[in-house]
């Protein structure tokens, strides 16, 4: 059975946006076509207990609203763990750790532990304080001893609190997890990277790779924005596990464009000090690292972190034994906000659109897979920039200019001709 999940994401109590509503979020998943989704901070108490309230379980490890049975939803959240690289060192490094949970049960027994650690769970992300990766390793071992059939895997690799992000100059994941990197089998691209790129990071090639939105809103540009095509043996916790830790059983993951991404270039955005105009973008394997401008260390881009990762792994390693299966996308709103020429995704005109797209297509993962000469008769009643803008991006005709750098998205360009 193929399933589309998105298994990263946040509640409102991570901030950033307001409470997340959990209807609202079905719905989209809906317009989306995401069947399984993450339901993010399950440890945070307020959150817990909303979705032990609103919830019910319809599978082994599978939740669903009553009033939307085809949203299904997993117990997932985020674990920030920190801790110096090095016995001496007083400064301490942070990386972000996805977990996801078989049911409340289990989300109890990781919720005592934490207490134990004394880690500060007062908002979506629990904070863990470790003295050393010996103390990672053994944190991560008895979250697996409490409850076993947690699944942990790295977040958004690359982007600056991720493993191998610009915040953690790391060599080898080893550094930060100890002895915990022998139970990586996966490991989350985010939004910054695609498999290409992380393929290239020898120690990434025996790992299996997913998608995820990481959103923070059930906006149409946000959930869906990345997700992972999975072939499960059954729809439960146990089968969405088990494929995420086979490789064969992971078809295809489906990207944002790393240029679009907030993090894939090295630069300074407008309006950091000692700049008097726009901000800088730097090539990536180009510079010395400093502003040209301000004369501070530049904001490294996850694509120079790709290069010096390349260059400073020199482990033998085992290639991996299959060719990585992506696709980059773009949120269909955004593709219709360029075609009427309107910076605004939410606007009345761009939501009508989209619903009459989705109407002719059933939902927007299976609006991108219909052949060109399918897709322009589905989509005869949208206007024509509309339409063009929307092939155009199924053929791959598009990038980024500038890419996302020191936080700033990428500005998309669509070639139409």
């Amino acid at each position: 059975m193929q399933i589309a999940v998105d298994l990263h994401s946040h509640s409102g109590y991570s901030g950033g946006v307001g409470k997340i509503n959990l209807n609202a979020v079905a719905t989209t998943m809906a317009l989306k076509g995401i069947d399984v989704f993450g339901t993010g901070d399950c440890l945070h108490p307020a959150w817990n207990a909303q979705l032990r309230e609103q919830l019910q379980e319809t599978a082994k490890g599978i939740y669903q609203l009553p009033i939307h049975p085809h949203a299904r939803f997993i117990l997932q959240n985020e674990i920030v763990l920190t801790a110096p690289l090095l016995p001496s060192s007083r400064t301490r490094k942070s990386v972000h750790v996805v977990f996801l949970y078989p049911d409340f049960h289990t989300t109890d027994a990781v919720t005592c532990l934490l207490k134990k650690y004394k880690a500060k769970n007062t908002i979506g992300r629990p904070f863990v304080k470790l003295g050393s990766p010996v103390e990672v390793s053994r944190f991560l071992e008895n979250v697996i001893d409490a409850a076993p059939d947690v699944l942990a895997f790295p977040a958004h690799a690359m982007t600056p609190d991720g493993i191998y992000g610009s915040h953690n100059p790391i060599t080898y994941m080893e550094e930060f997890f100890g002895d915990f990197t022998n139970h990586i089998r996966l490991i989350e691209t985010g939004l910054s990277a695609d498999p290409e790129m992380l393929d290239r990071i020898p120690e990434c090639r025996s790992l299996n790779f997913i998608s995820n939105s990481d959103c923070h809103s059930a906006a149409l540009n946000r959930i869906g924005r990345e997700f992972t095509l999975l072939n499960v043996k059954s729809m439960d916790f146990s089968g969405i596990r088990n494929a995420l830790t086979e490789r064969d059983s992971i078809l295809r993951t489906y990207e944002f464009n790393p240029r679009e991404g907030k993090y894939f270039g090295t630069g300074h955005r407008k309006g950091k000090v000692g700049h008097t105009h726009d901000g800088i973008f730097i090539e990536p394997g180009t510079g010395n690292g400093l502003c040209p401008i301000c004369g501070k260390p530049l904001t490294i881009g996850v694509m120079d972190r790709v290069l010096e990762l390349v260059r400073t792994q020199k482990r033998p390693v085992n290639k991996h034994l299959s060719v990585r299966q992506f696709q980059h996308l773009i949120p269909l709103v955004e593709v219709i906000a360029v075609g009427l020429g309107q910076k605004s995704v939410s606007g009345k005109r761009v939501l009508k659109l989209y619903q009459t797209a989705i109407e002719a297509c059933e939902n927007e993962i299976a609006l991108w897979q219909f052949p060109a000469s399918e897709l322009m008769s589905r989509l005869k009643d949208l206007p024509e920039p509309v339409v063009a803008c929307i092939l155009a991006v199924q053929a791959n005709r598009f990038t980024f200019d500038p890419p996302g750098y020191d936080g700033e998205y990428g500005q998309l360009k669509i070639q139409v001709n």
